[in-house]
């Protein structure tokens, strides 16, 4: 039996050399499962620039249903997270841009951490 992700082909855009003809198993499709995004990707065969491209929905479901390579990501945890205190101000950055000029800044602050 023949394999369709061979046989298939696959017209994408280069940013370099323009559209360039791929068959299924040069795509790459990644989907986020935070938000359902999906972006794919490939190596162009004319120039071999790895280019990244956003997917539709209906592109993402396309791909899926063709059995391209697929990875899964998620979100990093950091995003959801809101830090307490009062938000930084302009004299903050002066301020700490000034202690960065003390060659001692460094001992200063290793001093303020217990390990």
């Amino acid at each position: 039996m023949t394999n369709p992700s061979a046989e298939t082909i696959v017209k994408a855009t280069c940013p370099d050399c323009g559209d360039v003809e791929l068959t299924l198993a040069d795509l790459l499709l990644r989907v986020c499962m935070d938000d359902g995004s999906g972006a794919y990707s490939f190596t162009c065969p004319d120039c071999a620039l790895r280019v990244s491209k956003t997917a539709e929905p209906v592109v993402v479901e396309v791909l899926l249903a063709s059995d391209v390579a697929f990875e899964a990501w998620c979100l990093p945890a950091e995003l959801n997270e809101r830090p307490g205190g009062p938000r930084i101000t302009h004299d903050d950055v002066l301020e700490f841009h000034l202690q960065l000029q003390d060659a001692e800044w460094f001992a200063r602050l290793a001093a303020t951490v217990n390990l």
